[in-house]
């Protein structure tokens, strides 16, 4: 049977927002040469329409696939014949909610990494303090054993 065009509309979900899963999307879709595109969607998904060859689109689905295993893709074919743009893209639907989302998250990375970051301050704080400790105990240990030669000379003599 002959490689038919298609159209399909795909459904991506489970975790697939905020994680850099529309760039292997699109990825995908460019280096099998589809035409089409990607975006997130308010439910949580990333939603796909591609066009191609029904054997690139199948290799296209499967590379999702294995990329991602832990993803539930849904797929629909579109009967109609809709131009898709080329090549393959992402479309962003509001850049600055999502510029501001992934700055909170990245916010929220930098304050526990500050919050660790004290603690191992104050605990090497601590340790710079036993060293300087134990600095002064050998340097007294080290003195005693400087005059160590003379006393063992006299008591040699005795």
């Amino acid at each position: 049977m002959p490689d038919v065009m298609k159209n399909i509309y795909a459904t991506i979900s489970n975790h697939v927002q905020m994680v850099g899963y529309r760039e292997i999307v699109e990825a995908h879709g460019r280096a099998r040469g589809l035409a089409g595109f990607v975006f997130n969607d308010v439910d949580g998904s990333v939603k796909v329409m591609a066009s191609g060859l029904e054997s690139v689109l199948n290799e296209f689905i499967h590379d999702l696939k294995s990329d991602r295993p832990d993803t539930t893709i849904d797929t629909i074919e579109i009967i109609e014949d809709i131009a898709l743009p080329s090549p393959f893209g992402r479309i962003a639907v509001d850049d600055v909610l999502e510029y501001m989302a992934r700055f909170d998250k990245g916010i929220g990375i930098l304050t526990e990494h500050t919050a660790i970051l004290k603690d191992q301050s104050s605990t090497l704080t601590e340790h710079t303090a036993l060293l300087k400790e134990n600095t002064q105990v050998l340097h007294s240990m080290n003195e005693k054993l400087d005059t160590l030669p003379e006393r063992i000379a006299e008591a040699l003599k005795k």
